[in-house]
């Protein structure tokens, strides 16, 4: 219960200070460009396994932080969403100090859009980690671990 109070708190903080940038309903090339460090996820396979369809970003972004079970060794969780001006939206969840033997940190890229019916949907999905010693790059790279 806390947790989720404190996801409530964080995500209003978020939100209350999210830039706004411009960018239009198709991919420009600063998108591109900002999708270039990431490694694609199949998008219908993570809205499912994370059963996030028909979510605005604020909700998904609650949903994201809120359903993941407590994990040992976990060092520490953000979340981070930016909207645009014309109906499109990034949220950045980044997972610290991970109990993995090859991945010590996940970053996730998750853009959504808003259609003609104000309906939002997740239109890319992208990851990046960052490996334990020995198993793979320091820095947050779109190579799997070791």
């Amino acid at each position: 219960m806390l947790k989720n109070q404190l996801v409530f708190a964080a995500i209003a903080g978020v939100v209350t200070s999210a830039a706004v940038i411009g960018w239009t309903n198709h991919q420009t090339p600063a998108q591109s460009s900002s999708r270039t460090p990431y490694r694609a996820i199949n998008v219908q396979q993570f809205v499912s396994q994370n059963r996030i369809s028909g979510l605005n970003p604020n909700q998904t972004a609650v949903k994201l932080f809120a359903d993941k079970e407590e994990a040992e060794g976990r060092q520490s969780e953000s979340i981070d969403i930016k909207y645009s001006r014309n109906n499109t939206a990034v949220i950045m969840l980044t997972k610290e100090g991970l109990a993995d033997d090859s991945v010590r940190a996940l970053r996730q890229r998750i853009e959504m859009q808003r259609n003609q019916n104000g309906r939002w949907s997740v239109i890319w999905v992208g990851e990046q980690n960052k490996c334990q010693r020995g198993r793979g790059s320091q820095t947050w790279t779109a190579k799997l671990c070791s």
